[in-house]
């Protein structure tokens, strides 16, 4: 009896050390004669999987083939003792040639383990052999890769929850798109520059509260002064000229054709030098009205040069705001002009700011982080609380009703599509 105990410990222990399945698998039919004396033995999991005496299982081999088909025969719940007598005839013809007289089949989980010897098993054995499957059971199930199973209900339950399942599916949802968003001027006036040159001063900081016919800026007067200069020289010089000829036709008659000729030159200096002094007039830029300096930085626009009509800044009102965002061209399908647009502001998220959507522009344009996307500018509704010029935040809009299933798998339709073209 302290012979069986001891090694049924150390069974036990080579058991629970094992590292791999195969490991258990090979103790069992191999380290079990400790226990319980016997011939053969073999464990099955859907094919055999180890066989006593043998490092490895040949599955092609008359007696594997035979005894997957013993096995596989002999599914029971609990321990069975077989023999020739209770198999099919087919199977009980080789028998003799496979395997001693008697044999027990002992569930193991989902495995079955076979012991065979010539003299039949006592019950105290086959106790000890039940031990011995339940401790297999357990060693694999614990080495073995966990695997997530589905069982699905049966029944009226299955049925409910199935239809459950496809209500949920056809459900409808308003389908939404979020895109960078920020408070910009509705009604703007742009200032841009009069004339060809260079910026000389700014006289105004960005974000600037201005008043109405308030300089801005102001171009370099150097080359615009120079060139009036040397018009009023000519100026001066022509009508010098046209005064010589008309005193002289008095007493030449050949001076009386260059009379008109004289006048006209001189006419065209004066015009030439009146336009240079309006220009000059025009080189300070002032406000159009009162409002808000819209624009970057000081420092980028000082001898900037600029052409006419080029946008230096703008004047807006502060209260007068409405929201412009960014729509990604993958979302760009789901918008529509009329849609419900709301605004959360990073200073203030939890009072969003609703808007509906003006207008979407038809061609995807770049912007500073190397993204391409449509501008969408919406006008805030009635009563809202205008945000304050600049506020950036992110904004929701609202599209068409779909499904929600649609809604769910339309991203990853439209990637997987992308890349398998399917």
């Amino acid at each position: 009896m302290t012979d069986t105990i001891l090694a049924w410990l150390d069974l036990e222990h080579r058991i629970l050390k094992a590292t791999r399945s195969v490991e258990v698998e090979f103790a069992a039919v191999n380290l079990a004669s400790a226990l319980v004396p016997y011939r053969q033995a073999a464990l099955w999991d859907a094919g055999i999987r180890a066989l006593s005496g043998a490092a490895g299982v040949d599955a092609n081999s008359p007696y594997v083939l035979w005894l997957d088909k013993l096995l596989r025969h002999g599914a029971a719940e609990n321990t069975v003792r077989i023999d020739a007598s209770a198999v099919p005839v087919a199977l009980a013809e080789q028998w003799a040639d496979w395997l001693p007289a008697h044999a027990v089949i002992l569930p193991a989980g989902s495995a079955r383990l076979l012991f065979a010897r010539d003299a039949p098993f006592s019950p105290a054995e086959e106790a000890l052999l039940e031990r011995l499957a339940d401790l297999v059971r357990l060693g694999r199930a614990a080495l073995m890769p966990r695997r997530w199973k589905v069982s699905l209900p049966q029944g009226r339950r299955k049925w409910l929850l199935l239809a459950a399942a496809l209500l949920a599916a056809v459900f409808p949802v308003t389908g939404s798109v979020l895109a960078p968003a920020e408070s910009v001027p509705a009604h703007p006036i742009i200032v841009r520059s009069p004339l060809d040159g260079v910026v000389d001063r700014v006289l105004i900081q960005p974000n600037q509260p201005v008043a109405e016919g308030e300089a801005l800026f102001a171009l370099d007067s150097t080359a615009l002064a120079g060139r009036l200069d040397v018009a009023r020289l000519q100026q001066a010089t022509a009508e010098a000229e046209y005064r010589q000829v008309a005193q002289a036709m008095v007493f030449d008659p050949k001076a009386k054709a260059q009379v008109a000729i004289l006048a006209g030159k001189a006419e065209e200096k004066a015009a030439e030098a009146r336009l240079l002094e309006r220009q000059l007039a025009r080189i300070q830029v002032k406000a159009p009205k009162a409002g808000i300096a819209v624009f970057d930085d000081v420092s980028d626009w000082i001898g900037r040069p600029v052409v006419v009509g080029e946008k230096v800044m703008a004047v807006a009102d502060e209260t007068d705001t409405e929201i412009e965002a960014w729509v990604s061209v993958a979302d760009v399908g789901e918008i529509r002009p009329g849609g419900r647009l709301t605004l959360f502001l990073n200073t203030a998220p939890l009072s969003p700011v609703r808007a509906v959507v003006r207008t979407l522009a038809y061609e995807a344009n770049a912007r500073p982080d190397n993204t391409v996307a449509h501008r969408l500018r919406a006008t805030l509704e009635d009563g809202a609380e205008k945000p304050r010029l600049g506020l950036k935040g992110t904004a929701r809009v609202d599209g068409d009703t779909v499904p929600l299933v649609w809604w769910v798998f339309r991203r990853p339709l439209a990637t997987i599509r992308q890349f398998i073209g399917l």
